[in-house]
């Protein structure tokens, strides 16, 4: 705006006084003063249109329409004259001829009107070139310098001193325009005097390492702090907002780092023209008051900026070199945008760098490495993919560590944030999951409460636990009374077993098959309230006949705790395949210590074993349609067998040394993320699969177990567990001490 209004100031005044020029002229030099007559009409019409036309009207560009009129003028001034020149003469036919050019024009000038579209592309060639010639031949300039030019000829020939008169201004001030070029100087000139000064300049710019960043050459030795914002001006650009980040070496100067932004219409309209800088551009110092930067989001934000993006960023990854290092750590959120989205990134990996920044000046830097998480929906509380790149030179912004606080649904959350990783427990199961890690690390703690949350949900959950813990942890889900009468029965069943001749029925096995099928017919059926087992396989002697039978005996082999976790597997395969298919979760079988009950074919203890943990394989793998799954914890990754391993849809990856499992996981969560296992802190896992809230691999903070009780149990309370009525319970007692042997 200001400049516009300047620009039509000097118009003005460069009107007014070539106005008094031309009357000064036509008053000294021509012969009759300024009396209206043939004699003046170079002057009234046609410097008189030429100024007012040029300077006024049309001073860019001649439209039709302004095209015509000037042609109407001009012509008009003609006839004027051809009333004082003899007719039938040369200076009469040149006249005329003049006047039909205008004519021309002006005719030709209003079709061009009438008949090109008032709104869109004019596709006639013809039509084209008739505007572009009137809007040429029409212009000010050219048409009033005709009437002048004749003018001159035919009525100051005589007189040479008029001649050179009226030559010479127009000359001066067609081609010259020295009155515009004086009042342009004298606006430069204050433009120069008010808005510079030495000590606004910060320096020049000594580099342009990427679009968006410039490197600036300090000028003195104060410090620039980060986040003050300055000018860049440059000759071969539009002026940008800086602002400082960081220094980055030393040159001829401190070299002080400057991201670029837009320059906000409100300071550019305040500060005015700057001048032209010398070389490559400036740096200026930005006065400014709160109010004008509140507008620029860099300034608002510069706190949070950690890195900007660099090279080599694909759809996967994000890499942005540090710029502010304070709170970084594996495992933070940040954030770039990405089209639209403000899209979240976990970092995973660090590096140092060193790059020639000019004329073999170096400097190191840090360059972090962040896996891409997908947008944050606050509504469906989960992270979405987003299948693009942020864009070269993006800023990078660090997300708030606030104080997080457990929500039901979460299983953890990501480190110094309040965003929550969530599990569908029912897909967890029917896909299965898998928990691997060493001891010591939370394993147990993440499984009880997954248990828990599959109690919450209605799946009945048989644990298979060698630890003898999960009896003590889930003391609130299991009656101890009942679960020693149905633990006996089993242990009952196991005893006792006798030869036969058919030796895959000798022994006891078949007994004790029969009756854990019963035992958990009875718990699955969906009238039974209680919702949990707990079985140690190993507290079971149960036997199969060795050999074949002489004299009514045969030898008996004792099952191993791998065979036993196979009978139990076939019998919740049974008894789901009894109650249909169906797409929720029904049971969840609980390996713990799975490289122990399930092991790899290279890690078994008996021949047996191995044909046990293809049972057991079946079971799970078959089991999916009729709502069976399993959770599967161990801390030998390399020892558990593969055919259940590979089936697990959903990982939680804890701190793990051994490089068999470091091999295995890497094909689930990524190189990246194995490599950093052996770091991992206790409660902390790499979470990926189909039941996570997470499309991709992400670094989970599990939840506290005090803080997750208080969080769960408000929302899903313990039910109390069914009370045997008391012909039940006297029942089962006697059942107990008839086992007694004293």
């Amino acid at each position: 705006m200001e400049v516009t209004r300047k620009q039509t100031r000097n118009r003005v005044v460069s009107l007014i006084m070539y106005a008094l020029v031309l009357a000064l002229i036509q008053y000294n030099v021509v012969s009759s003063g300024l009396t209206p007559n043939e004699n003046a009409i170079w002057l009234y019409s046609g410097f008189a249109s030429l100024l007012f036309g040029s300077r006024l009207l049309n001073p860019h560009f001649t439209p039709p329409a302004d095209a015509a009129t000037n042609a109407f003028m001009a012509l008009a001034a003609l006839v004027a004259g051809s009333l004082v020149v003899p007719s039938s003469t040369t200076d009469a036919r040149l006249l005329w001829c003049l006047a039909a050019f205008c004519a021309a024009i002006c005719i030709v000038s209003i079709i061009v009107l009438l008949i090109r579209p008032s709104i869109g592309v004019e596709t006639r060639p013809l039509v084209r070139l008739a505007d572009k010639a009137v809007r040429g031949l029409g212009s000010p300039n050219v048409i009033f310098t005709i009437v002048i030019l004749l003018c001159i000829w035919l009525f100051h020939r005589a007189r040479v001193d008029e001649v050179v008169a009226i030559l010479g201004t127009w000359a001066v001030i067609v081609a010259l325009r020295p009155i515009e070029s004086i009042l342009g100087f004298f606006d430069w000139a204050g433009e120069q005097w008010e808005t510079l000064r030495a000590d606004q300049v910060i320096g020049p710019i000594a580099a342009y390492q990427s679009p968006g960043i410039v490197l600036v050459r300090q000028l003195g030795n104060n410090s620039v702090p980060r986040g003050t914002p300055m000018v860049v001006v440059d000759n071969n650009g539009p002026w940008m907002l800086g602002v400082a980040l960081n220094y980055v070496g030393r040159d001829e100067g401190n070299l002080l780092r400057v991201l670029t932004v837009r320059l906000p219409d409100g300071l550019k309209n305040r500060m005015g023209k700057l001048p032209e800088s010398r070389g490559g551009g400036v740096a200026l110092a930005l006065s400014a008051t709160a109010e004008e930067l509140a507008e620029v989001p860099a300034i608002q934000w510069i706190n949070r900026l950690c890195g900007v993006v660099v090279s080599d960023t694909n759809l996967d990854y994000v890499l942005f070199e540090v710029t502010e290092d304070r709170d970084l750590a594996e495992g933070r959120l940040v954030e770039a945008r990405i089209g639209d989205h403000h899209v979240i990134f976990q970092i995973i990996d660090g590096l140092t760098r060193e790059e020639i920044v000019q004329q073999k000046n170096t400097y190191g830097y840090a360059r972090a490495k962040a896996r891409k998480i997908g947008r944050w929906d606050a509504d469906e509380g989960k992270f979405f993919p987003v299948k693009w790149i942020p864009r070269i030179n993006a800023p990078v912004f660090l997300l708030d560590a606030d104080d997080h606080a457990v929500a039901p649904a979460s299983i953890g959350h990501f480190p110094s944030t309040n965003f929550g990783v969530s599990l569908n427990i029912s897909e967890a199961v029917t896909h299965n999951t898998a928990v691997l890690g060493i001891l010591g690390i939370g394993k147990s703690y993440l499984a009880i409460e997954l248990v828990e949350r599959m109690i919450a949900d209605g799946i009945k959950v048989i644990c298979l636990d060698l630890t003898n813990q999960y009896a003590d942890l889930l003391a609130e889900f299991i009656d101890p009374a009942y679960e020693a009468a149905r633990r006996q029965e089993l242990v009952a069943s196991g005893q006792g077993g006798v030869a036969h001749q058919n030796q895959e029925q000798g022994g006891s096995h078949l007994v004790f098959r029969e009756r854990a099928t019963e035992q958990l017919r009875a718990f699955v059926d969906p009238a039974e309230h209680r919702r949990l087992r707990v079985l140690n396989p190993a507290q079971f002697e149960v036997t199969r006949q060795a050999g074949g039978m002489f004299q009514g005996n045969a030898n008996m082999a004792t099952l191993t705790p791998t065979e036993i976790t196979a009978i139990i597997s076939d019998a919740a395969l049974t008894v789901c395949q009894e109650l249909g298919m169906t797409d929720h979760a029904r049971v969840c079988l609980i390996y713990e210590e799975a490289h122990s009950l399930v092991p790899e074919w290279n890690s078994v203890v008996a021949e047996g074993d191995k044909a046990a943990t293809a049972r057991s394989a079946r079971a799970i793998l078959q089991g999916r349609k009729y709502g069976l799954g399993c959770l599967l914890i161990t801390q030998r990754t390399a020892n558990v067998t593969k055919t259940i391993l590979n089936q697990c849809n959903t990982i939680f990856a804890m701190r793990t040394f051994d490089d068999t499992g470091k091999e295995f996981l890497s094909n689930y969560i990524g190189r990246d993320y194995a490599r950093i296992l052996p770091s991992l802190e206790a409660r902390n896992a790499v979470v990926f699969g189909k039941a996570s809230s997470c499309e991709n691999p992400v670094l989970v903070r599990l939840n506290d177990r005090q803080l997750f009780l208080n969080a769960f149990r408000a929302q899903f309370p313990v039910q109390p567990l069914p009370v045997p009525n008391e012909d039940q319970a006297r029942v089962e007692q006697d059942d107990i001490d008839d086992e007694i042997p004293f």
